[in-house]
């Protein structure tokens, strides 16, 4: 266990009650760690962030109403200091990827939060970036070198971070009015976002774009 005089206060962000509570009773276990709030919705987050200002995050990627992806953008706009480690379920580098360089400092698999919790978090905490063992050694330098050599059908080539945040949400089954709402936009917004979507990628309708989302690894296939 890591050893300090400096309280160290962290938020956890989760939508499942259990997994926040095991969590919180494994790091208040860690002299000088404490946990002083936790949130399990995607819109909550950021209000609760701008009150208590802590100084690390434990933030799943799978909220309801806002994904965790949006809520680091978010928080990358009034704070630049806090530690966001993204802890998830989901084993994809396009969700490492994206988290790296929206503004998180680390990506720590569920699977493999029992051995490497407090490892990442000394890690991100001295600077430095993590990425779950499970991934292969040279995961953080292929991802960082993704602009020059990234696939062609990948949507991180051809839509912006909008465009991809309306195309996981349409192919999760939300409607252009539900999309607008999680997103602070409006419906008139997110139908112009979706035809540019359609016309970039060069399909015609919701089908195509829901397997297109598969395809390229921003939604499951349940």
């Amino acid at each position: 266990m890591e050893k300090t005089d400096t309280v160290i206060t962290i938020f956890i962000a989760d939508d499942h009650t259990m997994i926040r509570q095991g969590l919180k009773k494994i790091l208040e276990e860690v002299p000088g760690y404490k946990v002083i709030g936790e949130c399990g919705d995607g819109l909550q987050i950021i209000p609760q962030i701008r009150k208590l200002r802590p100084q690390l995050i434990l933030l799943d990627i799978s909220l309801p109403n806002l994904r965790g992806i949006e809520v680091i953008k978010k928080i990358r706009k009034f704070d630049k200091t806090i530690k966001i480690l993204v802890l998830t379920m989901h084993k994809n580098e396009e969700y490492v990827y994206e988290c790296l360089t929206g503004g998180a400092q680390g990506y720590i698999l569920k699977e493999d939060a029992d051995t490497e919790l407090l490892s990442a978090i000394q890690q991100i905490r001295s600077g430095k970036i993590y990425v779950s063992s499970s991934f292969t050694g040279d995961v953080i330098k292929n991802l960082l070198e993704r602009n020059a050599k990234i696939d062609d059908y990948s949507p991180f080539r051809v839509l912006s971070g909008r465009e991809r945040e309306i195309l996981k949400l349409t192919a999760e089954g939300d409607t252009n009015k539900k999309i607008a709402v999680k997103l602070s936009i409006s419906n008139r917004t997110v139908e112009h976002h979706r035809a540019n979507i359609m016309k970039k990628i060069g399909v015609k309708n919701v089908a195509s774009l829901i397997k297109y989302a598969v395809k390229a690894g921003l939604v499951d296939l349940i």
